[in-house]
């Protein structure tokens, strides 16, 4: 295993909510529709409160992924109970306010919908920040560093297919389809290493190694998109995030098919193809060298 060092991670930032919302709002439709005191539900409104302003900054540990998620589930309740699944219900009771990532700009929304995609956005950007917080240095942390970024690719995934009407700026498609596709990735490059820690068998290894490669590619096209390297994406999150998403997934590309040619060719001497196992190790020796050039300015 220590001739293949662990790579570092990509995280991503969670949004950031500069206003609080007012569930006190709330009361006037349950005194309406459900005919009860409104005055009765002041602790409850007041919690929501609370449980936003914990969930929109919460800690960085497993403790702040489950806040999110309390608070993701009591908006579901909520959308449920107050028929609030459009915006112009929305826009009589509560307003919910978020900056965007990579513009600045603060959008003010009504929709709780979108409320409940920027909460998701931000459980998947927190998992990726523990996942890369790992160090991978023994099987145990290999695995808390996978389901982190499994959990962030679930997360991701269904904000695209199930938000997809609400999605602009920081949530575009196109990056959640690229913060999808990365994680994945990344979750898979630590079943990789857990599989060289355990000597498995370099079929074994190569399969797993050929998995990652096909998630980064994907992660690759998303960021380039149909237009080439001048890419929506760009336009989303500027130039130089853009630059250093493209270099970082190619070196990886690079980096990550030196390795699969590699056990490609030691699978090869196995079998006695000694040929087909000297053109193997070439080929894997020029992606080394790709993917030495490719390292170059990369963030340490």
């Amino acid at each position: 295993m220590e001739a293949v060092p662990r790579m570092p991670m990509v995280s991503f930032e969670l949004k950031t909510s500069p206003e609080q919302t007012n569930f006190s709002a709330l009361k006037q439709y349950i005194a309406e529709y459900y005919q009860e005191d409104p005055a009765s539900y002041s602790k409850e409104c007041y919690q929501l409160e609370q449980l936003r302003g914990n969930a929109v900054r919460p800690t960085r540990d497993v403790e702040g992924t489950a806040t999110i998620r309390r608070y993701y589930c009591q908006l579901h309740s909520i959308q449920n109970r107050f028929l609030l699944g459009t915006v112009s219900e929305g826009q009589q009771m509560l307003t919910f306010h978020w900056k965007d990532l990579y513009a600045g700009c603060v959008l003010t929304k009504w929709n709780i919908k979108y409320e409940m995609a920027a909460v998701l956005h931000n459980f998947a950007a927190l998992h990726t920040q523990l996942g890369a917080a790992e160090s991978r240095s023994d099987p145990e942390s290999m695995k808390k560093a996978c389901t982190h970024f499994q959990c962030a690719a679930w997360a991701y995934g269904y904000v695209k297919d199930n938000y997809a009407l609400l999605l602009q700026g920081d949530l575009s498609t196109e990056l959640l389809i690229f913060m999808q596709a990365l994680c994945l990735a990344q979750a898979q490059e630590c079943i990789m290493e857990k599989s060289l820690c355990d000597n498995r068998k370099s079929g074994i290894i190569a399969k797993v190694t050929a998995q990652i490669v096909s998630y980064y590619n994907s992660a690759l096209a998303a960021l380039l998109t149909q237009n080439g390297d001048d890419g929506r994406l760009q336009d989303i999150v500027g130039s130089k995030q853009f630059k250093e998403w493209r270099r970082y997934v190619r070196f990886k590309i690079s980096y990550l098919s030196c390795i699969l040619l590699l056990y490609q060719g030691q699978q090869s001497e196995e079998q006695q193809k000694m040929g087909e196992r000297v053109a193997l190790y070439q080929a894997s020796f020029d992606k080394l060298e790709e993917a030495r050039k490719e390292s170059k300015g990369l963030a340490q």
